[in-house]
């Protein structure tokens, strides 16, 4: 069956499917010989016996492997062993049996009632077992295909874990280079300098912060999801920092209810916070708003839209990793919306239940 999964793809070629149907032939063909040299080894001998069981062997061949085919396309539309392993097998058994059983009654039926003029009730009583055999054949075979099936998408699946791994890491890498360049240290510490003319407290408080913000960063390393609220309280001590070196030139407003149970990539809200300050003008002119919310399962992050003139130089890896993580966690896609004064990204939140990931 295996022969005929992909066969009309529109990447395998014209030789490639010939190949195919060419060796399908000649392996149905080599199957019926097999049975009927065991079953009467005189009969080999004679060229009609030899011919009609050739015929009988294709027709039978090809209605069956021709559910390689058939496989490939449930497989592709309705199967998933990793996350409904019952379902799939539950699935694939009732479509096998209702496919194979067509296929073998249908041809039996056909050969021996219209092709050799035999009752086929007169077959049933007295050669069903043969089709008892073709339903053992046709299990082994599905058995092996199934087997294949399974271990092709557990090794795309552990492929994808690493790879979300190895994304979720340079995520983090890409802020925490970020939060440790020199123009972000160098603009701390000018608004620790200038509270330490004004309050003494007030600079203590923003040193504590300061170093709880690395130490939250740190502290996330390896990690693939963490709860909202300890993003959230990541993002307000990034908010707290900014406040310090902008004052009053900037809002923020945060809509989140505690009692939330949904989890996030680590550091993704604070990036994409990151990024307003990263684009957006903050003077005294027009005050830049920010506002965080949930709706409907996701976390909404809107802000005025104040574009500079000659915005900073972005790798847009961040972004790009995290869109791919999202769209693998939730199935959902990272929404950008753009207009003439506001700027919103929507984020899908991850549900964790029973072990099982939603969106």
């Amino acid at each position: 069956m295996a022969h005929f999964y992909n066969t009309f793809d529109s990447n395998v070629s014209k030789r490639t499917v010939l190949g195919r149907v060419f060796s399908t032939g000649v392996i149905s063909s080599s199957i019926g010989f097999i049975f009927l040299y065991l079953s009467c080894p005189e009969c080999v001998s004679n060229p009609k016996t030899v011919w009609l069981n050739v015929c009988y062997s294709l027709l039978l061949g090809y209605g069956l492997f021709s559910y390689g085919f058939m496989f490939g396309w449930i497989e592709r539309r309705y199967i998933s062993w990793i996350n409904h392993p019952l379902k799939s097998i539950i699935l694939v058994f009732l479509f096998s049996t209702f496919y194979c059983g067509a296929v073998i009654l249908g041809v039996n039926w056909f050969w021996h009632s219209v092709i050799e003029g035999v009752s086929f009730s007169h077959f049933v009583k007295h050669y069903g077992f043969v089709m008892w055999i073709e339903f053992g054949i046709f299990y082994f075979i599905a058995l092996w295909f199934y087997a294949r099936s399974f271990f092709l998408e557990w090794r795309r699946e552990v492929e994808n874990r690493e790879r979300l791994k190895r994304e979720a890491l340079m995520l983090q890498y890409e802020t925490l280079k970020t939060q440790v360049n020199p123009h972000f240290l160098f603009n701390s510490l000018n608004s620790l300098i200038s509270l330490m003319d004004i309050n003494i407290d007030s600079a203590k408080q923003f040193t504590s912060e300061l170093s709880r913000f690395y130490r939250d960063i740190l502290y996330l390393k390896g990690k693939e999801l963490i709860p909202l609220n300890e993003e959230v309280d990541i993002l307000k001590r990034y908010m707290y920092l900014q406040q310090i070196r902008f004052g009053e030139k900037f809002s923020f407003e945060l809509n989140i209810d505690s009692s939330v149970s949904a989890m996030v990539i680590p550091l993704s809200v604070q990036m994409l916070a990151e990024n307003i300050f990263k684009h957006n003008v903050i003077s005294g002119d027009e005050k830049l708003k920010i506002k965080l919310g949930i709706a409907e399962s996701n976390l909404v992050i809107s802000n005025s839209y104040l574009p500079k003139p000659d915005p900073e130089e972005s790798t847009g890896l961040g972004l790009s990793n995290l869109r791919e993580r999202i769209l693998y966690l939730t199935g959902k896609e990272l929404v950008v919306k753009e207009s003439e004064n506001e700027f919103t990204v929507v984020l899908p939140l991850v549900f964790i239940d029973n072990e099982n990931i939603t969106g």
